[in-house]
């Protein structure tokens, strides 16, 4: 979730940022740590231009529109999900064009929109793509949907998958055959080869690959108000 803020005030020890709260249920941020990233200033780059088009070509080619009507409309979807102000493509901070970026990333998984290349290639934040992925459950290499759960961390020998909790636990989507090379090459090998990493199972993901006992996952979704 990406909410705009301002910063309210900057004194010798803190910086005070505000911003409205969100219409969604935000009581899982509770003692959640946030990440802050402040526009330097900084236009688009060439690069963020160039895959961010990439993108919607794919989407234009999936949907009908041409890619003026789904730039348009997906821009409108973005600001209106986002709280954003109206951007152009053509000057708009980095900020922005990495936020819009992947905001298309998700949409695409989400849709099931094929690709001309591997959406890891275009991925402004490999975090925030594989845990899309996980979400959608699509192959992070490859984006082949009905993808399984790759555990990351060893789960150890003699231990039953279906009795420990895996939240906080590090893992990845990926299909049979990726999932195969994983562990065939190992996890150094594998996440170096293919650029990406493993990230930490939240409630929502164990109770979507039914990792671990489910009245445990529900009573996590509980108390983190999910």
């Amino acid at each position: 979730m990406y909410i705009y803020a301002n910063i309210h005030e900057i004194t010798d020890d803190e910086i005070i940022v505000k911003f409205p709260r969100p219409k969604k249920s935000t009581e899982f941020l509770l003692n959640s740590e946030i990440e802050i990233r402040i526009d330097d200033g900084r236009e688009i780059s060439n690069e963020q231009r160039r895959k961010t088009y990439a993108t919607l070509h794919d989407i234009q080619e999936h949907s009908g529109y041409i890619v003026e009507e789904a730039k348009r409309l997906l821009k409108l979807i973005f600001i209106f999900e986002n709280g954003a102000d109206w951007f152009s493509l053509s000057n708009c901070d980095m900020t922005t064009a990495r936020h819009f970026l992947q905001f298309l990333i998700e949409w695409c998984l989400e849709n099931g929109v094929p690709t001309k290349d591997s959406l890891l290639e275009r991925a402004p934040d490999i975090a925030d793509y594989v845990y899309a992925s996980l979400m959608n459950k699509t192959c992070c290499i490859c984006q082949l949907p009905g993808a399984e759960f790759h555990h990351e961390d060893a789960v150890g020998m003699g231990r039953n998958r279906k009795e420990i909790c895996h939240i906080g636990m590090k893992g990845m989507s990926l299909c049979r055959i990726h999932h195969d090379e994983a562990h065939r090459k190992g996890k150094l090998t594998f996440n170096s080869d293919r650029h990406i990493f493993g990230i930490e199972v939240d409630a929502e993901i164990a109770i979507l690959y039914r990792l671990g006992k489910e009245e445990e996952q529900e009573d996590e979704i509980l108390d983190t108000g999910i």
